[in-house]
């Protein structure tokens, strides 16, 4: 047994409409044209059989309980003292992870594992080489997703602190991880 196709109510053929002023259509398929737009003042029709219901309020945007992590900024909880040392390189990583080669994919999966892993083992710092990326201009894609992936979770709550190790040196960054609480 066939269905019939219902008509859309003109509310929905006027959002589908505007979504489709972004698609380039398909050889042979016809595209709808827009509906005219409503006048100042004037009311739309509403389709037999459908109540209109106002839209429930948006519910109230939670506090952000960490900020995210910026590269080269004391984060808050963090004594001077102890940022003056990761800042100047006196605290060393425990373990290095170079990225040079890897896809954007790869590397996603062994920032994560380095993290995890170290934080798992203990370790108070960690490094991770992103390169400079291509040397005709421009930024690389793992020097610009690094910091991304590293105020995401699962790993943000580890982390403490990001710097680079040198201010000559934008191509690698220091982690400094959470301590775990027994």
């Amino acid at each position: 047994m066939a269905r019939r196709a219902k008509p859309l109510p003109a509310a929905d053929l006027e959002v589908w409409t505007r979504y489709l002023r972004h698609v380039r259509p398909l050889r042979g398929v016809h595209v709808p044209e827009p509906p005219p737009p409503d006048k100042p003042g004037s009311v739309r029709p509403e389709p037999e059989g459908v109540r209109v219901v106002a839209a429930p309020a948006p519910p109230p945007a939670l506090p952000q309980r960490r900020p995210g992590v910026a590269i080269g900024v004391a984060p808050p909880g963090l004594d001077r003292a102890t940022w003056a040392k990761f800042r100047a390189g006196r605290i060393a990583p425990e373990r290095t992870l170079d990225l040079h080669g890897m896809t954007a994919a790869a590397a996603h999966v062994a920032v994560n594992a380095l993290i995890a892993g170290a934080v798992s083992r203990g370790m108070r710092c960690v490094e991770i080489v992103t390169g400079h990326g291509r040397r005709t201009g421009g930024e690389g894609v793992l020097r610009r997703e690094v910091p991304i992936w590293l105020n995401d979770q699962p790993l943000r709550p580890m982390i403490l602190a990001v710097c680079h190790p040198h201010a000559a040196n934008q191509g690698a960054l220091r982690v400094l991880l959470r301590r775990l609480r027994s």
